[in-house]
Formats: C-alpha cells, sequence, structure tokens
C-alpha cells in the first residue's frame, strides 16, 4: 500500500527544476527523497522524467518501473514507460505498454500518440530516438 507523501516532498521543486531544464538539480533532489520515502511513486515518476530529459534511458526505465509497480492503476505512468521503451528501440515492449496504459484509461490520448510514433517507426517514416514533437 502507498505511503501517503509528507507534506515536505520535493516532487513540486523537482519539477519545476525540470520545466527551468535543471534536470541534474531535480535528480539530486529526488534521489535522498526516495532513500527515505522509496515507495512515493510520484517522485519515481518525476525522477523517470528528469532522467528522461538527459536522454538516460537506462536510470529512466529503472524509475519508471518503479512507478508502474507502486502505482499500477495509472495510465501516464505505464505511458512514459512506454515512450521510454520506445526511445531505446524495444517497440513490441513499448506497443504492449502502451495498451496496457488503454486498458486503464481508455481516452488517454497521449497513450494513443505514442502508438502512432512507434507505428511510425515501424514503417521507416521515424527513427525511435528522433524528438517526439506533436
Amino acid at each position: 500500500m502507498p505511503v501517503s507523501e509528507p507534506a515536505d516532498s520535493p516532487v513540486p521543486l523537482a519539477k519545476e527544476y525540470i520545466r527551468r531544464g535543471q534536470r541534474r538539480i531535480a535528480i539530486e533532489t529526488l534521489e535522498p527523497w526516495l532513500d527515505d520515502y522509496p515507495e512515493d511513486a510520484d517522485a519515481w515518476s518525476v525522477l523517470a522524467a528528469a532522467y528522461y530529459e538527459l536522454d538516460d534511458f537506462v536510470p529512466a526505465r529503472e524509475a519508471a518501473q518503479r512507478a508502474c509497480d507502486l502505482k499500477p492503476d495509472s495510465a501516464r505512468n505505464w505511458c512514459n514507460l512506454g515512450m521510454i521503451l520506445r526511445k531505446q528501440g524495444e517497440l513490441y515492449e513499448a506497443e504492449r505498454i502502451q495498451h496496457k496504459a488503454l486498458t486503464i484509461d481508455s481516452s488517454y490520448e497521449r497513450a494513443r500518440s505514442e502508438l502512432r510514433k512507434i507505428h511510425d517507426v515501424r514503417t521507416g517514416s521515424r527513427k525511435p530516438h528522433e524528438p517526439l514533437g506533436p
């Protein structure tokens, strides 16, 4: 069962660092927190985003998987994991994960968009590591 975040959670601050392009600071803010609060799915999700933005996909994938494990009913977390898998070129697994996100929330447009990107990679109109774009 997930543990509630204490009021002093660094997640909002880490999100702001990411928005400012200060991804390393976001990581440095979250990692000690996660040592003390390893059940904080939102912190794992934000950590995954920070690593993703740095194109550091191995720790991004690990953090995203942890977020999914802790909060398996989150279409957003599954979609994020699928995005990372696509970037790593693991298209079949990325597709499976996006379908899982849509099973949780059939109206989640971001997962549908990711499925289109996976299709584009398979048909050769996009490479797995290309920027996401519109």
